[in-house]
């Protein structure tokens, strides 16, 4: 029986963090610091009753979890670079609890490791793409396994045989290199560069990366492109605004001295970084009337 191991663990969270990162949260994660990554810590912890992440945030944190230790959790924000770094593809993680904390971040499960690495590895020899398609992410990288094992037993060519391929190699080799070399100069030319997006006064919008902006844009810079993010807007509040739908918030804001700033969704304000907060009527009777 095949267990999974730390690296099975840390793949697993790795390609679950590249669907994230485009979901729900990815205001936290398309571009991850270690501030926006301690502010979705605080964030999923205040309405989490799991016991196993309980466990790891005492252990990773070396302090409990309590509604108000915010500014106590502050103080841990160092602590996020590594996975910052991690998330980023720049570093690897060796450290079980920072990994555990990054498993939660992005909802990957099993977690913690050590429920993770008692489960056996999943195989299955006849893998079709619709089935990979429908497993869940942490079962994505177990599939890769198995094709590598399943690769690893197959015949080995005999001696005359592997000849007869190299002399073959041979004769693909040049013109392959030429293909590929033209290529990707058409591609370079004719193809559209890589998208990337920029906060402009109100709302994002799409920008080509290597292009640098003019004028006030140049306050905020450039992040890869979510077109998630493109219906993200900063609104103005007045008479006929409707705060909340089927009793859920549709506005948030954020506070900056006595002024209140409005947003059509959840996130960070892009201007200042601060978390955005749902409307509540007690803010709207305060502030707003």
């Amino acid at each position: 029986m095949v267990k999974n191991t730390l690296e099975d663990y840390k793949v697993g969270v790795k390609l679950k963090y590249e669907i994230e990162k485009m979901g729900n949260h990815s205001s936290f994660l398309l571009n991850p610091s270690r501030a926006k990554l301690r502010k979705l810590c605080g964030e999923l912890f205040k309405n989490n009753t799991k016991t196993d992440d309980l466990k790891s945030f005492s252990a990773f944190f070396q302090f409990d979890f309590v509604l108000n230790c915010s500014n106590k959790l502050k103080d841990q924000t160092d602590k996020f670079r590594p996975i910052e770094t991690f998330f980023k593809g720049e570093t690897d993680l060796t450290d079980i609890e920072a990994v555990n904390i990054a498993a939660i971040l992005v909802d990957f499960n099993p977690r913690p490791y050590l429920k993770f690495s008692k489960q056996q590895a999943f195989k299955n020899e006849n893998v079709t793409t619709n089935s990979i398609e429908s497993t869940d992410t942490a079962s994505v990288f177990e599939v890769t396994k198995t094709v590598k094992n399943d690769s690893e037993r197959a015949i080995q060519p005999s001696p005359l045989q592997k000849k007869k391929l190299s002399i073959y190699h041979k004769r693909l080799l040049i013109p392959g290199l030429l293909s590929v070399v033209i290529l990707s100069g058409f591609g370079y030319v004719f193809l559209p560069k890589n998208q990337c997006m920029q906060w402009q006064k109100d709302h994002y919008e799409a920008v080509v990366c290597e292009t640098k902006a003019m004028g006030f844009v140049n306050l905020y810079s450039t992040m890869p492109l979510n077109k998630n993010m493109l219906n993200f807007r900063k609104i103005k509040i007045c008479d006929t605004t409707t705060f909340f739908m089927h009793n859920r918030p549709i506005v948030w804001y954020c506070k900056t001295g006595n002024n209140l700033e409005f947003f059509n969704g959840p996130g960070f304000n892009p201007e200042n970084e601060k978390p955005l907060r749902p409307i509540t009527q007690y803010m709207i009777d305060k502030y707003i009337k």
